[in-house]
C-alpha cells in the first residue's frame, strides 16, 4: 500500500488553534503517512521554546480544562508528532526574527509548501 503524503499547517498559536493542527499531524504520522507539519509566520511561535500557550479572549477557561483533563501540552503534543516521524517546515520566516525551535524546523517559502500540498493526499490548514 502506498504511503500517503499529509499537509498540515498551523497558522495561528492560540491554544484552541495550536492542537488542532498537531492533533491530524500525530494520527496521521500513527497511521503510517508521511506528514509535513508547516507553521507560517503567526503559527512559528509555537515552535519557539518560550511559547506559552494562550487562549484567545473569552476562552480562558480553556486553559483550566485542559488541565483539568491532564490534556497534553502543545509541546508535548509536538514532541510526539515529531517522535513520530513528522517533518517541521516554517513558511517565509523573516530571517531578523529571534527563535529559538525546540525542534529544528527547516525554512521553506510559501511556493515550496502549496507545490507540497497539491501533490499531497490531503491538505489541512488551521
Amino acid at each position: 500500500m502506498e504511503k500517503k503524503k499529509i499537509v498540515v499547517m498551523a497558522m495561528h498559536d492560540e491554544l484552541e488553534s495550536a492542537y488542532p493542527p498537531l492533533n491530524v499531524a500525530v494520527g496521521a504520522a500513527s497511521s503510517g503517512a508521511d506528514v509535513i507539519l508547516a507553521f507560517s509566520r503567526k503559527g512559528v511561535n509555537i515552535l519557539d521554546k518560550r511559547y506559552i500557550s494562550v487562549p484567545s479572549e473569552d476562552l480562558e477557561y480553556l486553559s483550566n480544562a485542559l488541565n483539568d483533563f491532564g490534556v497534553a501540552s502543545v509541546h508535548d503534543l509536538l514532541g510526539i508528532a515529531v517522535e513520530m516521524g513528522a517533518q517541521l517546515y516554517v513558511v517565509d520566516l523573516d530571517v531578523k526574527d529571534n527563535f529559538e525551535f525546540i525542534y529544528p524546523a527547516e525554512q521553506v517559502p510559501i511556493k515550496w509548501l502549496l507545490n507540497e500540498a497539491a501533490s499531497a493526499d490531503l491538505f489541512m490548514h488551521f
